[in-house]
């Protein structure tokens, strides 16, 4: 529920802003005492080390290109605004990633075919995947025990090909992304830090509902935001989020406002995990997109 301040006119703001922020969100338990359904160290170094190493490696060369064209868009906006020719900006639609109307991020030629050999990676790396259930233990699953989930813990997100699912560095400073995985309680939290000790947003949080579909599926709700401020008097604002469907309609019509390509699937926010040891997770979309996580915790 929203916070008792919730109902005043710097609450209704602060939602604007929230459903913003949402379309670059991507994603704490103790790693401590999962045992049984996780890979075991055997399973783990079975699995080819190399392909994993060559995953990580052009994950980070993607990251470090798409980070060099970020530089170069916002120097010919520099040019274009000394110039007056600077376009508006376009708004940033809603929930992009891993949600309601998740578009694949428009690259140029080079960090495209960079894009393709991370995804030919990660299908290598998939094929060597030692957990084949990785969600027994989600809320029980399976008639698990939730602390043997092999998801719990803190993830650090190294490569997505979604769209507006990483930030670029702002005003607010740069951004600390991590998630938080809670199989007891059924919440992946994406977290969201902002440097700049002068932005009145210090960062958010998002909590989303996880349903274990299968062993391996997992189906999505956006629950509420928390938005975490410098403020005396409003430190955290919590937001409850509309349902889905409403979500993914208005999150499809942006896209097109856009002029991107929506992805094709009906079947709402989800994702089939492809590869979880005990430090690297990979999951696919409904919507096809692909992201690598890493564990930090």
């Amino acid at each position: 529920m929203v916070r008792a301040h919730g109902t005043s006119r710097r609450s209704r703001c602060s939602g604007g802003v929230a459903l913003l922020l949402l379309a670059q969100c991507a994603w704490p338990v103790s790693f401590v005492g999962r045992t049984g359904l996780r890979a075991t160290a055997g399973a783990t170094a079975s699995a080819d080390v190399t392909y994993k190493e060559e995953l990580q490696s052009l994950c980070e060369e993607f990251r470090s290109k798409q980070e060099e064209m970020w530089e170069m868009m916002d120097e010919q906006e520099k040019s274009e605004k000394k110039s007056g020719k600077r376009k508006e900006k376009s708004k940033a639609s809603l929930l992009q990633a891993e949600s309601f109307a998740a578009q694949r991020v428009q690259l140029g030629d080079d960090l495209d075919a960079l894009r393709n050999s991370t995804i030919e990676a990660i299908e290598r790396v998939a094929a060597k995947n030692p957990t084949s259930a990785p969600l027994k233990g989600w809320r029980g699953y399976g008639g698990e025990d939730p602390k043997n989930c092999i998801l719990n813990g803190t993830w650090k997100l190294i490569f997505t090909d979604a769209a507006d699912a990483t930030f670029k560095k702002s005003k607010r400073g740069s951004a600390k992304t991590f998630q938080e995985i809670d199989a007891k309680e059924g919440w992946f939290i994406n977290c969201v830090d902002f440097s700049n000790p002068d932005s009145k947003l210090q960062g958010f949080r998002v909590f989303v509902e996880g349903k274990a579909l299968n062993d391996s599926e997992v189906e999505l709700i956006f629950r509420k935001v928390r938005l975490l401020r410098r403020s005396r008097f409003f430190p955290e604002i919590t937001i409850p989020l509309p349902g889905p469907g409403f979500l993914r309609k208005v999150g499809r019509l942006f896209a097109r406002r856009k002029g991107g390509e929506v992805n094709p699937s009906d079947r709402g926010a989800g994702f089939k995990l492809l590869y979880v040891d005990e430090d690297l997770r990979i999951h696919r979309t409904f919507d096809g997109l692909y992201f690598v996580q890493k564990r930090l915790a």
